[in-house]
């Protein structure tokens, strides 16, 4: 009888053991299953989506243009015998820039003068001669109409002589030259390019959207990477009244505070600030997956990511505006976005 508890007692002892170990290894089983779910859980970071106040402002990235541009071409033919400009030269208008060659145009001009000086006087002459009968009035009427013929001639002439002295149109720096000393131009030929810097202006581009937040006269600020830490002011001068293919009108901003640092040909940034408050939802711009146009956000529930389609407005500095697909509280993914997949763990960052 004893033996039969003793083999009793040493059984149900065997059984506890095993019970024992059997806990053990689900608790050790579910420990390692969580710890591997977190292990395999994408580190990103996220935003609790909020309503926010903010004022309608977008950005448009420009060239920086000179006033006027001109290509110089000659009226007249001839050949050069003097260059009066390089190029970096700053001209003013109504200098002389070349010298063609006039000394027979100047023989031109005294011919002509001297025959329209002549038949003036004749011209007088038979006017008063006419007065007293002596001359019928056809006689006066020929010898008049020889006067206006030299007259004419001898402008002419005078015009020419002028032209081989060529002038500059307008004032600026001459940032191209084209031809030398010695060389033949015809009517046409391209002589300088220069340029007008006394105000400088940037075209970019507004959408649709944009398009309805701006108004000719209104300020704006300008902004290059050479720049970095400057900010310039300006204008808009003109805008558009139709828009290209791509749906984009075209918007003209004269610089009025370049401070000189800004130059023709530079890359910058036109920052248009509307002033009108708008109230709804800004997230990162980083939050888009895909296009502006067909846009997509992860959204975090119970740690999982879940892909969610928005409608995308005006953008906000850094951050861009969401009409649809978003609502207050809703936690997105804002980085870390190229290790998460729909469905996916996620884990905040610290």
């Amino acid at each position: 009888m004893k033996k039969l508890a003793y083999i009793l007692s040493v059984c149900a002892v065997l059984a506890a053991v095993v019970l024992i170990l059997v806990f053990n290894k689900k608790n050790t089983a579910e420990k390692t299953r969580m710890v591997a779910d977190i292990s395999a859980a994408v580190a990103v970071k996220m935003e609790v989506v909020a309503d926010s106040s903010y004022s309608v402002q977008f950005t448009s990235n420009g060239t920086v243009e000179a006033l006027r541009d001109l290509q110089f071409m000659s009226d007249v033919a001839g050949r050069i015998i003097n260059i009066y400009a390089d190029e970096g030269s700053r001209v003013s208008k109504g200098s002389v820039l070349v010298q063609l060659d006039d000394e027979m145009l100047r023989a031109d001009v005294a011919s002509s003068k001297a025959a329209f000086e002549g038949l003036k006087k004749d011209y007088e002459r038979f006017k008063n001669a006419n007065a007293q009968g002596g001359v019928t009035d056809q006689q006066l009427d020929n010898i008049q109409t020889q006067m206006i013929t030299a007259e004419s001639r001898y402008t002419t002439a005078a015009r020419r002589l002028a032209d081989a002295s060529i002038k500059a149109p307008i004032s600026g720096i001459v940032y191209k030259r084209y031809v030398e000393v010695g060389g033949y131009v015809n009517p046409g030929a391209r002589l300088f390019d220069i340029i007008d810097d006394s105000k400088l202006k940037v075209r970019c581009f507004a959408n649709e959207k944009q398009r309805l937040h701006i108004q000719q006269g209104q300020a704006v600020t300008v902004s290059g990477e050479t720049f970095a830490n400057d900010l310039f002011t300006g204008k808009i001068t003109f805008i558009g009244e139709k828009a290209d293919r791509s749906l984009n009108f075209p918007v003209e901003v004269t610089l009025t505070d370049s401070r000189k640092a800004l130059k023709a040909g530079m890359y910058v940034s036109v920052r248009f600030d509307s002033g009108v408050r708008k109230s709804g939802i800004l997230i990162p711009r980083n939050a888009i997956v895909g296009s502006v146009q067909a846009a997509n956000v992860f959204v975090v529930k119970n740690g999982v990511a879940q892909q969610q389609s928005v409608v995308t407005g005006d953008m906000v500095g850094e951050k861009i505006e969401i009409l649809e697909g978003l609502q207050k509280g809703d936690s997105i993914v804002i980085a870390g976005l190229i290790n998460v997949s729909e469905g996916a763990q996620v884990k905040n960052m610290k």
